[in-house]
């Protein structure tokens, strides 16, 4: 009886035991459920701030995307707006550039392949960016329409010199005639000087405009009117700049004679940092000769002009701008994925034959977007009706042009003649040219050059 009951004492106590255990182990599971929750809603609360972290940065990284392609964007409108004639020209050479690399990553037969939108972007870039140079090149260099031309046409102050002559030739008929000379002998000599003063106007008006090519012959007779003499009475260094006057002597001996036309020392201007581009030639690989000159205004210098209207120097000013297009974008802290936008903007004037500029690169160093780019500067330069040196290209004549530069390999044949078949061109030429340029042309004949 007394085992009995010591046994049952002990199954209570240990039932007591039991019952403490159990509740202390819910208490402690109670207590991790809690510790659980608690750390889950931590974890969420990081969760959910750790994706709103990403959406800010998606947002932060899109935000700059487009602050970039706006500030690419203003940088070619300025260029264009500098000029009121090439004014457009960064807007619509993407317009070609783009859809014909697309319809080169379609053909299976070339080489070249737009794997993700960043790629297309990086082409759209360099082609809105690949004038950018043209910020720094004086836009009466670009827009450069007549051989006398730099601020203003400085026809009129030659025109001016023939007033003054023909008014000289009047009075010097006059003083004959009141010097007991026969008049009507007199009238009919003026009657021819100032015949033929009228008629080497003309030449030398024509040859201004600079749209033919000028032989030997008329650029000695241009050579020949220039010794023409007038007596210039005031003193030319009066009303100048500061710095015209380092360039112009001080005027003492006056009446002065003056030929009608000449090249004065004072119409060179001096480049003065010749060594610092040497230098930086050297840096960069360029490969252009650079004129001694900056300048030379020179009336007969210019005026015998064999074609165009550009001085050797002015060229080379107009050279200069891709220069300066790869000197800015290659100190631009471009991301990966637009490492390549310098490459492409910088090489549109490069030939696969090694003869473009400004590095003389060949086929091997430029990819499809680079040769991509020169054809569609090159057809929008030919059919733009706004420039004021030139009259705009109908298409079949631009894409002569074209044609004749892919047979003598200066520009890729085969992306010339997508740019055909694919229709390109004709989708350009539908939304930016005048109807009288939309003329027939014969596609099976340049696809088979």
């Amino acid at each position: 009886m007394i085992g009995n009951t010591n046994l049952i004492k002990d199954i209570e106590e240990f039932e007591h035991d039991f019952s403490n255990l159990m509740q202390k182990l819910i208490r402690n599971i109670k207590r991790q459920e809690k510790i659980m929750a608690r750390a889950d809603k931590i974890q969420k609360q990081e969760y959910d701030e750790l994706q709103n972290k990403l959406r800010q940065v998606e947002e932060l990284e899109e935000a700059q995307k487009e602050l970039l392609e706006s500030f690419i964007k203003i940088l070619a409108y300025a260029i264009d707006a500098k000029s009121a004639y090439t004014g457009g020209h960064c807007e619509r050479v993407p317009e070609i550039a783009i859809p014909l690399a697309q319809k080169a990553s379609d053909d299976p037969k070339i080489d070249f392949k737009i794997r993700n939108e960043e790629e297309k972007r990086e082409i759209e870039i360099a082609a809105w960016l690949h004038d950018c140079g043209k910020i720094v090149t004086p836009e009466y260099v670009v827009d450069k329409a007549t051989k006398l031309e730099t601020i203003y046409n400085r026809i009129h102050e030659v025109r001016t010199r023939f007033e003054v002559i023909h008014r000289d030739l009047t009075i010097e008929a006059l003083e004959r005639k009141l010097a007991g000379e026969d008049p009507e002998k007199v009238d009919e000599w003026l009657k021819k000087e100032h015949q033929k003063l009228q008629e080497e106007y003309e030449f030398v008006a024509n040859a201004n405009v600079g749209t033919e090519f000028m032989t030997k012959e008329d650029q000695d007779r241009i050579k020949e009117i220039a010794k023409r003499e007038w007596i210039r009475n005031f003193d030319k260094t009066l009303g100048l700049s500061r710095a015209e006057l380092k360039r112009i002597k001080k005027d003492d001996n006056l009446p002065a004679k003056e030929y009608l036309l000449a090249d004065k020392e004072e119409h060179i201007v001096p480049r003065v940092r010749i060594k610092k581009e040497i230098e930086e030639f050297k840096k960069y690989g360029f490969k252009i000769d650079i004129p001694e000159n900056l300048y030379n205004y020179g009336e007969i210098y210019n005026l015998i002009i064999p074609k165009g209207t550009l001085t050797p120097e002015e060229y080379y000013k107009i050279q200069e701008h891709v220069i300066m297009t790869i000197k800015m974008l290659e100190q631009l802290s471009f991301p990966e994925e637009l490492k390549n936008v310098p490459l492409y903007a910088g090489t549109h004037h490069e030939k696969l034959d090694g003869t473009g500029y400004p590095r003389k690169l060949k086929a091997k160093d430029l990819p499809v977007p680079a040769r991509i780019m020169a054809i569609a500067d090159i057809f929008e330069a030919l059919t733009a009706s706004d420039r004021p040196y030139k009259a705009p290209k109908k298409v079949s004549e631009a894409i002569h042009i074209l044609s004749e530069m892919a047979k003598a390999g200066h520009i890729d044949k085969d992306l010339f003649k997508l740019f055909l078949k694919s229709g390109v061109y004709l989708d350009y030429a539908k939304s930016n040219l005048q109807p009288f340029q939309l003329d027939e042309l014969d596609l099976d004949y340049y696809l088979n050059i």
